[in-house]
């Protein structure tokens, strides 16, 4: 938790954690496979290229949280702090629950693959047909105490 002459009171980047990461591993080692049977060099070209791909996007397309005294972003989706109601760090046991049986059709969720701490926070607003976000965090209990400082 940062508090920033910004105004940044959290800010996250929510990078895939390592089982991602070793899962698409086999591309570019399959990809070198392939285009070995044409060139060597390209094979690497391949391998190379696959692999920075995967790297720049993972990290450049991952969701950042960014809670400022004004407002809450999740990725692109941004709520002002007046509307924020009541945030919940989701306990791990209840977690698998929360994306499936109990999940409202109508919330906001943003889930990054590997990150298993989840926010819940309620909307206030009456006109906003959203009953809440439900979201990845790394660090759960970190950013329901800066939403706390903000919603109070």
């Amino acid at each position: 938790m940062t508090n920033s002459p910004t105004g940044t009171l959290y800010r996250e980047r929510l990078i895939p954690g390592v089982p991602f990461f070793l899962a698409t591993a086999f591309v570019p080692i399959a990809l070198y496979l392939v285009a070995l049977a044409f060139s060597a060099d390209a094979a690497l070209i391949a391998l190379l290229v696959s692999e920075l791909a995967i790297l720049f996007l993972s990290f450049g397309l991952s969701p950042v949280i960014t809670l400022s005294k004004h407002d809450l972003r999740v990725g692109k989706a941004v709520i002002p702090a007046s509307e924020l109601g009541e945030p919940f760090a989701i306990e791990r046991s209840q977690a698998f629950q929360e994306r499936g049986q109990k999940l409202n059709p109508a919330a906001y969720i943003s889930f990054q693959i590997g990150v298993k701490g989840l926010v819940k926070i309620e909307v206030r607003d009456s006109n906003d047909p959203t009953p809440y976000w439900l979201f990845s965090t790394r660090r759960p209990e970190q950013l329901v105490a800066a939403l706390k400082k903000i919603t109070s």
